[in-house]
């Protein structure tokens, strides 16, 4: 990883990573100015000693660089306008990542990044590491930011979730391993459309060493990816299907509820193939892996009473993503709804067979309604919490199957009623467990029958 050569940088966008950066630069004697366009945190942000100054107070003539946080457009819809004067001055615009490279950031790297599914991978990954006893630290878009994350020796390792943002930003990267789960169409608007979301996760796969290795999921564009790779780096696909018998064993032989689903196969694989490049043995690899107790918010059981079991998975933001949990579970009652991606639930549709009944809620509720129309009965409610109810009291009405699963997966942002995909599962697990608490007894919501 390259020395610092900054001497003055400027930081645009106080969120974590931002503040992050703030931190390293003071740590490493590097002068910066920061700046957020919400003023608001003004008061929490001199509590830490960082202070605000308007970009029009820059010394921009002595500026080596721009940090800018992921949420923050430098080109697509439109860049920022303090973005677009770093770039009109020639100053090139980083991503938080790139600063913590280039100021000393020892250790060896594996990157994650893919449409779904990276951060399962990323944990998992450091889980496994670390129950052997490696040296590993975890973060990047997922947790804490690089600038924030120990120090270590050469032979340590880091495992970072990387955005398609971050990638774009972080023209220094260079790491021993990398996976790309898979690419789907997302974060249109930010790239320009999907040639410049595929042109930004293909940084992940430009940036391994010779010697390193690529894990790659399955699809055109990844076969094309694959096909490009430099003869010195070892590509493995995280295709089930393709596999050895030793290996389609060793994952068949997984139980851990927190890995249900066969995407959560092919999670299970890449971090498999990672960890054996490290030197790891599969015995030690499936040990840690049956120990694994999953992420908060990714398929997470949120409580079970009696043969109804409820399901977090409210970090599934686009169909995708909600495709694989309904490809998980049987006997589903499926909540869902928030601010919709353009394709809506074009890619769950295949995906119905388990699902008994959807309960929509929230911005999304109409569309997904017609979308499902004729496919599987809805019932339209307002919120979330009535959602829930709904699903429940279908749920307990229905002695089909033996397991009834209220699985929350939204296929659409959260931002519609909650501040975050966190939040809203937080929701969703408290109401599970009110419903719990009170013998899941509530009466159904306005079911909208089906045609």
């Amino acid at each position: 990883m390259t020395s610092s050569s900054l001497r003055m940088i400027a930081v645009l966008g106080l969120g974590r990573s931002g503040r992050a950066a703030c931190l390293r630069a003071t740590q490493q004697g590097i002068c910066y100015v920061a700046y957020d366009d919400k003023l608001a945190q003004k008061v929490e942000l001199d509590v830490q000693g960082i202070c605000l100054t308007p970009p029009a107070d820059w010394a921009w003539e002595k500026l080596d660089a721009l940090v800018i946080s992921p949420g923050i457009p430098h080109h697509h819809p439109a860049p920022h306008p303090v973005a677009k004067q770093a770039q009109d001055a020639g100053i090139p615009v980083i991503s938080e990542i790139e600063f913590a490279l280039r100021t000393s950031l020892t250790g060896r790297l594996v990157t994650v990044t893919g449409t779904n599914g990276k951060s399962t991978i990323t944990v998992l990954i450091g889980h496994i590491l670390a129950d052997a006893g490696y040296e590993v630290a975890i973060g990047g878009n997922l947790g804490e930011p690089l600038c924030e994350l120990p120090a270590l020796s050469q032979t340590g390792i880091y495992v970072a979730e990387l955005s398609s943002y971050q990638l774009e930003t972080t023209p220094s990267l260079s790491c021993d391993c990398t996976i790309i789960s898979n690419i789907t169409p997302d974060h249109l608007d930010r790239h320009g459309g999907f040639d410049g979301y595929v042109k930004a996760k293909k940084n992940a796969l430009l940036s391994v060493k010779a010697g390193g290795l690529a894990c790659l999921g399955t699809g055109p564009i990844l076969e094309e990816f694959a096909q490009a790779l430099a003869p010195d780096i070892t590509c493995l696909r995280l295709d089930i299907s393709q596999q050895n018998a030793l290996d389609k064993a060793m994952l068949d032989n997984i139980q851990n509820p927190a890995l249900s689903g066969p995407h959560n196969a092919e999670n299970c694989l890449a971090a498999i193939f990672v960890c054996r490049y490290f030197g790891l043995s599969d015995a030690v690899i499936y040990d840690a892996i049956t120990r694994f107790s999953g992420l908060p918010h990714r398929m997470h059981p949120a409580g079970t009473s009696g043969t109804v079991s409820f399901i977090n998975d409210s970090k599934a933001t686009n169909a995708e993503a909600t495709a694989r949990a309904l490809r998980s579970f049987e006997s589903i009652w499926w909540c869902a709804g928030g601010l919709a991606k353009d394709a809506g639930l074009t890619a769950c549709l295949p995906h119905l067979a388990a699902v008994r009944g959807a309960f929509l809620y929230g911005a999304s509720a109409n569309d997904f309604a017609r979308q499902l129309d004729g496919l599987v009965p809805v019932s339209l409610n307002e919120t979330l919490d009535e959602a829930v109810g709904a699903a429940v009291a279908s749920a307990r009405s229905d002695v089909s199957s033996d397991t009834q699963t209220i699985l929350l997966s939204p296929a659409a942002a959260s931002f519609d009623q909650y501040d975050s995909f966190e939040a809203r599962g937080d929701a969703f697990c408290a109401r599970a467990k009110q419903l719990i608490a009170s013998g899941i007894s509530e009466p159904s919501g306005k079911a909208v029958p089906h045609a």
